[in-house]
């Protein structure tokens, strides 16, 4: 799923979605004046989507005099969607309604290590989901790890029975992020997906800019992420209490066992959250400069770390970013953890409804 420029239309279809998921219930008359879209307009809009049963009249708003304001909201009965993560090791799936309220969570491990039996394995989640009473599946949101990314099912549409909108993992949740993380600024954000050093801009009226789009926010070619260092220095033989936290096997260090280790005052863990740091300040203080994003949402798993990795990077920033940009930017960890990714697909799947509407 490429996230193509928005027409006009499309924004204001977007800014509609957002106010009325976020409000709850609201008058055609608010919505006008918080949106900026004259009333005609609006009143046009809402016909359109009680017409496609996505919005639904809620009875009269309390009068203050004059005429009584006509109330809407989503239509939640009847629109929901599947988000689905599929990623290196565990397939991660939830279903919502239009508003993004959760109605069941699924979490497995992955099974099948090629994409086309993964995908299979989501199919199955999808099913099961579609048998609850309540359940009224209008799309799918797919957000693939970046190693099956190439290698992605064309079909997965015909798999899951249901209008799917694919999109790689880091561009999901970054996406999650900027619709659902009630911390984020209004404005520009730029997602980090910390361990490829991926940048993702999401825009304030929902477009996206992704490494497809510019080469400014390529991946680099190789990971620097901190399980990589670590074991590097493990097997150079540097002393470290990651390997007994670890439980003296190499393969299961991850970024949970050197984050612990640094919190425990190792040095080789508080080495590695400060040359990750640094790097990804550097990295980001040079995007930051570029596209002037308000924010900048560091996800990927490193954010667990909080200050001891969110510090160098923006020390690192203040000191690289333009003045004006290095003032004003708010650097802040991801929110939703591991379900940022099934949940940005779902958000992708709720938009993609409203849009195509």
């Amino acid at each position: 799923m490429k996230i193509e420029a928005l027409s006009d239309k499309d924004i204001k279809s977007l800014k509609i979605l957002e106010l009325i998921r976020k409000k709850g219930i609201i008058s055609r008359t608010e919505i006008s004046k918080m949106t900026g879209i004259n009333i005609v307009s609006i009143s046009n809009y809402m016909k359109h989507y009680i017409e496609k049963k996505l919005v639904i009249e809620k009875g009269f708003d309390v009068s203050t005099g004059g005429r009584r304001q006509e109330l809407v909201e989503l239509n939640k009965d009847e629109n929901h969607v599947v988000g689905v993560d599929i990623g290196k090791d565990r397939i991660r799936a939830v279903l919502t309604d239009i508003g993004l309220d959760v109605l069941e969570k699924v979490d497995r491990d992955r099974k099948s290590k090629d994409i086309k039996g993964a995908i299979a394995e989501a199919a199955i989640i999808i099913d099961e989901m579609r048998k609850r009473p309540d359940s009224k599946v209008r799309a799918v949101g797919l957000g693939v790890w970046t190693g099956d990314r190439a290698a992605a099912d064309d079909d997965a549409e015909s798999k899951f029975s249901a209008e799917t909108f694919e999109g790689d993992s880091a561009s999901c949740a970054a996406f999650a992020e900027r619709s659902l993380n009630k911390s984020v600024p209004p404005g520009d954000t730029l997602y980090i997906y910390s361990d490829i050093g991926c940048g993702i801009i999401v825009r304030e009226d929902g477009s996206m800019l992704s490494g497809e789009d510019s080469n400014y926010l390529k991946p680099w070619n190789e990971s620097f992420g901190v399980v990589r260092l670590a074991r590097d220095d493990v097997a150079r033989g540097v002393g470290t209490s990651i390997v007994e936290l670890a439980g003296g096997e190499m393969e299961k260090i991850d970024e949970d066992v050197i984050i612990e280790a640094a919190r425990r005052n190792d040095e080789v863990g508080l080495s590695i959250m400060r040359s990750v740091g640094m790097i990804l300040g550097l990295r980001i203080a040079y995007l930051v400069n570029l596209f002037g994003p308000s924010s900048v949402v560091i996800g990927g798993g490193i954010e667990k770390a909080g200050d001891m990795i969110l510090a160098p990077i923006k020390k690192t920033i203040k000191k690289l970013s333009l003045r004006d940009m290095a003032d004003t930017v708010v650097v802040l960890p991801a929110a939703l953890g591991a379900e940022a990714v099934s949940m940005g697909a779902a958000s992708l799947a709720a938009r993609e409804v409203f849009l195509e509407a």
